[in-house]
Order: structure tokens, then sequence, then C-alpha cells
């Protein structure tokens, strides 16, 4: 699903060649006809992209070349770049990992305040977990009143970012790591506050279980998405409510509705 983030003809398709292990391995996910059909045709059409996803995953090396097989034959330059660009845009969340600046200049990001955040709990000298940190939006919030802050991101370049952001703010009690929402690298009981921006939702059962487990008995799980322009006449997810999650609402500065999840672990 593309959110209009980029302009697909900005981009070379070698914008591939930043990505990492976490972000290849999900390509193979996309299977719906439209993915799968434009994708053949540029990576047909870009032999060292081709080569470069084999090689940096090559347990998927026989589904990038049937791909690349399937592709139709005696394309023009013009139907390859058309197809590229199709990729590019429909990957355009990915795409803005490769280059944090432009995430970073997003209006999620931007139009969103920490207030949002600080007020959904007391953050105050606690040990706060930010699941898929992005560039830092929540974690950089928390750090303000947190004691420390463990920044879990799973894409190479978003942690090399977050750790150059750091430093040029001069944020000394953000720690950025390696890790994904359904393998959080720490012993149970760890944190008192857990939260997540736009990460929680691919398994909210399975989710919530990890997520729990790290979390101290009275400690609180949070999700926390920034600004959109979408309006929601169905209302909060169904999904994190039947789990025992609450809700807050608000109209963002975008027009859109915005809702935010929270559940406290049982003493």
């Amino acid at each position: 699903m593309s959110y209009g983030w980029i302009n697909g003809e900005d981009f070379s398709f070698n914008t591939f060649l930043l990505f990492d292990t976490w972000i290849i391995n999900n390509l193979p996910k996309k299977q719906y006809p439209d993915f799968v059909r434009n994708f053949s045709i540029a990576l047909s059409g870009n032999p060292v992209v081709h080569w470069y996803l084999n090689t940096r995953c090559p347990e998927h090396r026989e589904y990038f070349n049937s791909l690349a097989r399937s592709a139709p034959k005696n394309l023009t330059p013009e139907e390859i770049r058309k197809a590229e660009i199709w990729v590019l845009e429909e990957m355009d969340t990915t795409v803005v990992y490769a280059y944090p600046e432009i995430m970073e200049g997003l209006d999620y990001i931007t139009a969103w305040d920490s207030s949002r955040l600080l007020e959904m709990a007391d953050f105050t000298g606690k040990t706060v977990l930010d699941i898929g940190s992005g560039t830092g939006r929540l974690a950089c919030a928390a750090a303000t009143v947190a004691k420390t802050v463990y920044a879990s991101e799973p894409v190479d370049r978003l942690r090399e970012y977050m750790r150059e952001k750091q430093a040029r703010l001069e944020v000394n009690n953000v720690h950025v790591i390696d890790g994904k929402m359904m393998d959080i690298p720490f012993q149970d009981e760890f944190f008192d506050i857990v939260m997540s921006g736009h990460t929680f939702g691919d398994d909210f059962e399975a989710e919530l279980y990890e997520m729990m487990r790290v979390t101290k008995p009275g400690g609180y799980i949070i999700d926390c998405p920034g600004e959109d322009d979408r309006k929601r006449p169905e209302g909060p997810k169904k999904e994190p409510l039947e789990l025992g999650f609450q809700y807050l609402h608000y109209t963002s500065k975008l027009g859109g509705d915005v809702y935010r999840y929270y559940i406290q672990k049982p003493v």
C-alpha cells in the first residue's frame, strides 16, 4: 500500500542496494499480482540489484531468480522504468528507510507533538523500550524525562541515523539496538514502559504476549502513531480492544482521526 510519501521518478532502482537483510527477507511476502508483475520486470532489467538480493539473502535466491525469469521479454527501457517507479512508489514506506532524512521530514513526524506520548503515562525516571523506533520520534520524546530509553530497530540504516541524531542532539540516555517486535532481546519484566508507533499490528495477540513478557507488573504498553489526514469513521481498531487495550482519540493537525492505545500489565 502506497502512502504517497515519495515520487518514484526521483529515485533510482539502485535504492534496493541500500536495503538490508531484514527488508529483503520481507520481499517474498508481497505476493499480490501487481507487485509480482512489476517487480519481476524491474528485477529482470536490473541485474546488479538481482545479484545483490541473491547475495544478501541466498535463502530466497530461487524466488528472485524465478521472478526475473517470469518477466516479459524484449521490454523497452521505458517499460522497465515504468515498472521500477511503480515498485518504488508501492514500497514508499520502505524506501524512506534508506533515506532517513526524508522520513524525518514527513508530516506524520513533523506535525506530531511529543505531548501526545508523554500524557499517556508517567515516563519520569522510567526504563523504556521503543520497538521499531525508526528515526527515534518516540524514543527522543521519552528521553526528555525517562531514565533510560532503548530504541529497538531492525533496519541498519535507521539505527545508523538514530546514532547520528543522538550525537547531534547530545541525547545521552538513549541506547540504539537491533531488535524485532517478535523477538525482543531482553529478559522478562525489564521495562516500566514498552511503546511503539507504527509497528504493532501484524499479529496482535503474539506481539502483545512478547511485549507483556518484558514489561514489569504495573507497567504500560503503549501504541502511539504519528499524525495523518485519514478520517476513520469505523473508529478504533477492534483487535487491540478485544485484547484489553483502552484508547484515546484526537483530531490531528492534518485533520485525521488518531487513535492511541494503552494497556497496563496486572500487578
